[in-house]
């Protein structure tokens, strides 16, 4: 199989460890963010990836401090690893560089992202990757990995894309990142964002880990409380898991590791919060499905942020 040429826009965990993984198996990859510290660090250094998967070092091809580096590197693929919240502003800076036949793959949470892409672009521009790992930086530049459940998953809106995306899913499991096609990748979309949807309003407006909030019995409540909720949604809108998804959700919430998700890093440190389980909410509006647990803490949750924002 020949090397393919990817940008990687977004040097945090999720698109560093992608980067990795592809660089180490020699393929062409930039990074490229905005945040100087993380993007000299690999200049200097290369990315460090440690945690549950394989530990190792690697150096990218080339990097770039914004999206006009886009136009020095002759790249196939655009892979967009950027909190869902900043997408539209960061397609609109793409699409002047954007050149035909090209593809961006978004590697993100959240649901219905890739409509939204498409929207700017076309269809046949925009595929959708489904992450099923996830990391935090120790330091600019090295990378850990708290978890990855494989496989990771890819989806097309337009068939058009069924070809490119199963030669994704296959150059990136040769990587080391298990990754499958999928013909649904929707629900998905939707499955990660419920568990997402489940632990993280708790975490965040309890100040527990994962762990904690599921070993608790007040915070558990909650956290099933939103699971069921969820369930209920995606049931309206058309997706349904299995009579038994509620109690494999459990199952798999009380695995999450005893360490704060995305979210709660956020909310600490003032930066502004990626709320992928909106659209559930929304959701359930649309569909007059009930979610007053997850509305009343994403509530509790903007609240906070707002209070850290003002402090």
């Amino acid at each position: 199989m020949p090397n393919h040429n990817i940008a990687v826009i977004g040097a945090g965990p999720i698109g560093s460890i992608m980067a990795a993984y592809l660089a180490r198996n020699k393929e062409n990859v930039y990074l490229i963010d905005i945040k100087k510290e993380l993007i000299s660090a690999v200049e200097e250094n290369g990315i460090t990836v440690t945690g549950v998967g394989d530990n190792f070092t690697a150096r990218v091809k080339g990097t770039g401090y914004s999206t006009a580096s886009l136009s020095q590197f002759e790249v196939d693929l655009i892979f967009v690893s950027v909190k869902s919240n900043f997408t539209d502003s960061l397609l609109k800076e793409i699409k002047p560089l954007f050149k035909p036949g090209q593809k961006i793959v978004l590697l993100q949470n959240g649901i219905d992202n890739e409509d939204r892409a498409a929207e700017q672009f076309s269809q046949e521009d925009i595929l959708r990757f489904v992450i099923n790992y996830a990391g935090v930086i120790e330091k600019p530049g090295v990378m850990k990995m708290s978890f990855f459940n494989p496989p990771n998953y890819i989806g097309v809106i337009s068939p058009k894309n069924e070809s490119s995306a199963k030669e994704i899913a296959d150059f990136v499991t040769e990587a080391g990142l298990e990754t499958h096609f999928s013909p649904d990748i929707k629900k998905h979309e939707w499955k990660k964002t419920i568990l997402n949807a489940s632990l993280m309003p708790v975490c965040a407006t309890t100040d527990t880990t994962m762990k904690e909030a599921m070993d608790g019995e007040e915070t558990r409540f909650l956290c099933e409380q939103i699971l069921q909720e969820c369930i209920q949604v995606a049931k309206k809108v058309g997706y349904k898991f299995g009579e038994d998804f509620f109690e494999k959700g459990v199952s798999y919430l009380s695995n999450a590791g005893d360490h704060k998700p995305s979210t709660s890093m956020d909310l600490e440190s003032g930066n502004p919060i990626e709320y992928v389980f909106q659209p559930i909410i929304d959701y359930g509006k649309k569909t007059g499905t009930p979610t007053p647990f997850l509305e009343s803490l994403t509530k509790v949750m903007r609240t906070l942020e707002k209070k850290k924002l003002r402090a």
